[in-house]
C-alpha cells in the first residue's frame, strides 16, 4: 500500500526551483532559473498513457504521478515555498501549501538544499517536506485530486475531516485452532477442557484491529486533547459525560449500568474510529485515512508530462 497519492505537473519557472521535462528515451533538458536556485525536472516514467490532461484531476491520477514518475530535484539554498510550488507545477498537480511563512514561524527554515537524481517523485516529495519542516512534523495528503502539504496539526485543524466506512468482514474471521485430545494435553501438562477449538470472536479481533490502527497509523491523531490544546481553541470530541473518556479497546468490558458490552471506539484529538458490526467507521483528516487504506489505484501519468516544454 503506497502511503502517498500521485499528482504531477510539468511547467512553471518559480523563484526557487525551475522545471524541465524529457521523455524517458531523450536527454534531459535543463531549465535552470537564476544561479543557485535549482531545478526540478521529470527524467523518466515507469509507464505512461497516451492521453490525459497535463493537470491531475483525481486522487488516482495524483497517485500515478507520484508513484510512477522519476525526477531530479536539486535546490541549493532555495526558498522552501518556491521549491514546493515548483515540484507541484512540474508534476501537473493542483496544490495547496499549508506551511506557515518564515515571517510567521521562527521554527520554519528560511532555505533548503536538496540534491536528488532520478528518484521516484513520492520520495522527492517526502524529502522536500522533511527539509521544509524544521522542528515541526509535517506530511502531505491528497483530497479531490489536490496535493496538500503542511504541518500535521495544521492539516488536521484546517482541512475538513473525511468519514469513511471501512469494510473488515474478512479480517474478523479467524480460522479455528483445534484443541489436542485429552491424552496429548496431559502429556504436555495442560489441564482438561471441554472446548474442541480455540477461536477469537469477531469483537475480539475487531478490538485488536482498531488497537493496531491507533498504535501504528499517525499515533498523534488518536491522543486525547490536552488542556493546552483546549485553551488554544481545539474542541475536545469526548462527551464530558462519557464514563470511558472516549476510549475502549477492551472487548470484554461491560457497562455496569446497562449490563451490555461497551462499544469498541477511540476518540482522539484529530481522528475518531468505531467498530460497528463488520466495519470500522473512521472520521479523520485525509493523511490519516491514507495511512489506513492508502490511495485509489494509481492511473499511469499522461505522456504529455514527459514532452519538452
Amino acid at each position: 500500500m503506497i502511503r502517498h497519492s500521485t499528482a504531477n505537473l510539468l511547467v512553471a519557472a518559480v523563484v526557487a526551483c525551475t522545471v524541465g521535462h524529457r521523455p524517458s528515451d531523450a536527454a534531459p533538458t535543463d531549465a535552470t532559473a537564476d544561479p543557485g536556485t535549482g531545478t526540478v525536472r521529470i527524467v523518466g516514467a515507469e509507464r505512461t498513457r497516451p492521453d490525459g490532461d497535463f493537470w491531475a484531476r483525481s486522487d488516482a491520477d495524483v497517485h500515478g504521478r507520484l508513484s510512477m514518475l522519476r525526477i531530479d530535484l536539486v535546490c541549493e539554498d532555495a526558498d522552501p515555498r518556491s521549491a514546493r510550488r515548483a515540484f507541484a507545477d512540474v508534476l501537473g498537480l493542483n496544490f495547496i501549501d499549508h506551511f506557515p511563512k518564515v515571517a510567521e514561524d521562527a521554527r520554519a527554515p528560511s532555505s533548503i538544499s536538496i540534491s536528488l537524481r532520478d528518484v521516484v517523485a513520492v520520495e522527492a516529495l517526502d524529502a522536500l517536506i522533511d527539509a521544509s519542516s524544521g522542528s515541526r512534523r509535517a506530511t502531505w495528503q491528497v483530497r479531490s485530486g489536490i496535493l496538500e502539504v503542511g504541518p500535521r496539526e495544521t492539516l488536521a485543524r484546517r482541512t475538513r475531516p473525511i468519514t469513511r466506512v471501512i469494510e473488515v468482514t474478512d479480517l474478523l474471521l479467524e480460522p479455528p485452532s483445534f484443541v489436542p485430545p485429552a491424552e496429548f494435553r496431559r502429556g504436555f501438562g495442560l489441564g482438561e477442557t471441554r472446548e474442541k477449538t480455540l477461536r477469537r470472536t469477531p469483537r475480539q479481533i475487531g478490538a485488536d484491529l482498531l488497537g493496531s490502527i491507533v498504535a501504528q497509523v499517525e499515533p498523534d491523531a488518536w491522543h486525547p486533547v490536552s488542556e493546552a490544546e483546549i485553551a488554544d481553541g481545539l474542541v475536545d470530541p469526548v462527551d464530558p459525560r462519557d464514563p470511558f473518556q472516549g476510549r475502549n479497546l477492551d472487548p470484554g468490558r461491560i457497562d455496569p449500568e446497562t449490563g451490555t458490552p461497551v462499544p469498541i471506539y477511540v476518540q482522539g484529538r484529530w481522528a475518531t474510529a468505531r467498530l460497528k458490526d463488520r466495519a470500522i467507521v473512521v472520521r479523520a483528516p485525509a493523511f490519516v485515512l491514507m495511512g489506513i487504506e492508502g490511495l485509489p489505484r494509481a492511473i499511469a501519468p499522461p505522456r504529455i508530462l514527459l514532452e519538452p516544454r
